[in-house]
């Protein structure tokens, strides 16, 4: 039994390149040479010939190949499904930067709110301080005022010692006298 190679074997030497395969060989259906067994009867096909698809070419069925069918078309998706998508997420990166931005913002809060509480202390020690230094400055207010006045009483005894006695000078001097020590010396 003879028959013509298929035109994509080459059966040159054991040198020359073979050409890349573009089709799987196709095969005759024979029929088996021996009878099947008793109760056996041939194998079933596995794939019977129908009508291609339109725009796949018509490929032969044969018992031991399954036929090519093109892969399923997914279905198209409505222009409703991609805008929920894309208001979805436009909403998640607004939403992110919600959250960046308050949490700045109430980190900001704080430190202000540390600050404030910083300068209320400070207010607070520097009214005490003032309020003691006001009492500092009323206790010497009172010894102050004793010391101006006994120093115009040392100044007009000077001024009436310094005098001739008998003199209208020393008459001024001694009324001026009676009046800066009233009550230090008299």
């Amino acid at each position: 039994m003879a028959y013509d190679p298929p035109p994509h074997y080459h059966l040159g030497g054991p040198s020359d390149p073979q050409p890349p395969q573009s089709v799987p060989p196709s095969y005759s259906p024979l029929q088996p040479q021996q009878p099947y067994a008793e109760g056996y009867g041939p194998p079933p096909m596995t794939a019977q010939p129908s009508a291609p698809a339109p725009g796949v070419p018509a490929q032969p069925a044969f018992g031991t190949q399954p036929l090519l069918q093109p892969p399923p078309a997914a279905p198209r998706k409505s222009p409703a499904v991609i805008l929920f998508a894309t208001l979805m997420a436009v909403g998640l990166a607004a939403a992110a930067v919600s959250i960046a931005l308050w949490l700045k913002a109430n980190g900001d809060l704080e430190d202000v709110e540390a600050r404030v509480d910083d300068r209320d202390k400070q207010i607070l020690q520097l009214q005490d301080d003032l309020e003691a230094a006001e009492a500092q400055v009323a206790e010497l207010e009172g010894p102050a005022a004793e010391a101006e006045t006994l120093r115009a009483c040392i100044d007009d005894l000077n001024e009436y010692y310094s005098t001739p006695e008998g003199s209208d000078e020393e008459a001024a001097a001694l009324e001026a006298l009676d009046v800066s020590c009233d009550g230090l010396i008299f």
